[in-house]
């Protein structure tokens, strides 16, 4: 199993359409391509995104999609390489919506991502703290400040 994690800066701010839209799009495209992974948005616009799968379909979408799209700019690859197995069984998204829940395919709660990362088991330790930090500095709501609180 191949894995890549980067992130990167929005040149604008995305709006909940726009967000949306992206995670339709992503998960659409990776589902199809047994690409499995979190894309995580913060309100400052900052995208981090672990990858996982095939390598050659993982560096394919990178380098040929992501890296290539001008939504962002200040790609920096944090890490890559292979894992002994797959950290995500699926693909998911995550962003503070500002609606409430949202049952959409693939998106998961800020709160939840936090927590889904925070009790990854097969995830090499300095992989699971770069996506906690991500996660821990993007949702200020009651229930993830205090799940965050209980882990410092």
């Amino acid at each position: 199993m191949y894995h890549l994690l980067y992130q990167s800066q929005a040149l604008a701010s995305f709006s909940l359409p726009e967000l949306l839209e992206l995670l339709h799009q992503s998960h659409t495209y990776n589902v199809a391509r047994g690409i499995t992974g979190i894309l995580l948005h913060a309100p400052n616009g900052q995208f981090l995104q672990l990858l996982e799968g095939e390598k050659a379909a993982v560096q394919h979408l990178y380098y040929h999609r992501i890296a290539t799209d001008p939504r962002h700019e200040h790609l920096i690859v944090l890490s890559e390489g292979h894992n002994i197995k797959r950290v995500f069984s699926d693909w998911s998204m995550s962003f503070r919506s500002g609606a409430g829940p949202l049952a959409v395919p693939g998106y998961l709660a800020p709160s939840a991502a936090y927590f889904r990362v925070s009790n990854l088991p097969h995830v090499l330790p300095e992989l699971k703290r770069l996506l906690l930090d991500f996660t821990a500095g993007y949702d200020d709501s009651p229930m993830a400040e205090s799940m965050i609180g209980s882990r410092r």
